[in-house]
């Protein structure tokens, strides 16, 4: 679907806001109705201050939607937080959900009172992460264990529900550098030949699904690599038991890595071979950032 045939806007009319309920159960396969945000909820926060928007299609069908509301952060300080962004699946991967974070920046903006955007997701989900990190140029140094309880939703099913905390400073040059249309990004050969180190040692099986193998603990560059697998959900259709290991082995390589002062300030994902190779780029010192 080519992003000029959305419209994207606040929403409205009641009909639309149980539009976005509905949206919810279809963009994350939920059962249990008590576990998506209701209409009073996204209604009051929409009057007050928070956002909730929709991207509809030519036909007025809602295929998209984002929902925040205002924050504040652990020093007192006003911010957005972006509590919900999903798209529809049969249309994910055509940029929707990037247009509805830059219809989410423009609407903070226009308020004038804040500059950080703050949600959490899974770090294993390489498209959100390309999204999160390597388009918008978001960061996280912050890292929940099973952050929201077991959910039974398709996408969490089976895996603790661990998460990180972008932090989207939506007015720091690092963000306006990742929104130019130029913004290109170096390479993981490029980060290996500038001295960057990598955490896990890994390897593809047959089936072209990514295996680890050891984590390096000691490395001390001011740059490390940390690859996941390409396709989370598929990995857990082929085996629950390597997904659940992925699931515990990044979260100890991400919280000793965090805790030594790095930050998650990209994402790569890059074709070698047959296969998608997905990294993690975490550095000391996040070129480009203005918190103010």
């Amino acid at each position: 679907m080519p992003e000029n045939s959305l419209t994207i806007r606040t929403i409205k009319t009641i009909d639309d806001y149980h539009k976005v309920e509905n949206l919810q159960a279809a963009v994350w396969g939920v059962t249990n109705l008590t576990e998506i945000v209701p209409l009073a909820v996204l209604l009051t926060a929409q009057e007050n201050g928070g956002l909730t928007a929709g991207a509809f299609d030519e036909d007025g069908n809602i295929v998209g939607f984002v929902f925040g509301f205002i924050g504040l952060t652990s020093d007192g300080k006003f911010k957005h937080c972006s509590h919900m962004a999903g798209v529809l699946p049969n249309i994910r991967r055509q940029n929707i959900g990037y247009a509805l974070k830059l219809f989410q920046r423009d609407y903070v903006l226009k308020q004038g009172l804040l500059n950080l955007v703050t949600w959490t997701y899974d770090p294993l989900e390489s498209v959100n992460a390309m999204l999160n990190i390597g388009k918008l140029g978001g960061i996280a140094h912050h890292y929940s264990e099973n952050h929201y309880g077991d959910w039974n939703d398709d996408l969490n099913r089976g895996i603790p529900t661990d998460r990180f905390e972008v932090e989207w400073w939506i007015r720091s040059p690092r963000v306006e550098k990742y929104l130019h249309p130029d913004h290109g990004r170096q390479s993981h050969a490029w980060h290996l030949e500038a001295g960057a180190q990598v955490v896990f040692d890994t390897r593809l099986d047959e089936q072209g699904m990514l295996h680890y193998e050891n984590t390096h603990f000691d490395l001390t560059a001011g740059t490390v690599l940390l690859e996941i697998p390409a396709e989370f959900q598929q990995l857990k259709r082929y085996s629950m038991t390597i997904a659940q290991e992925w699931r515990w082995e990044t979260r100890q390589a991400f919280q000793h890595y965090f805790t030594r002062g790095y930050t998650v300030c990209d994402f790569l994902s890059e074709r070698e071979g047959e296969h998608r190779r997905n990294y993690y780029v975490l550095m000391h010192d996040v070129p480009d950032l203005d918190e103010a």
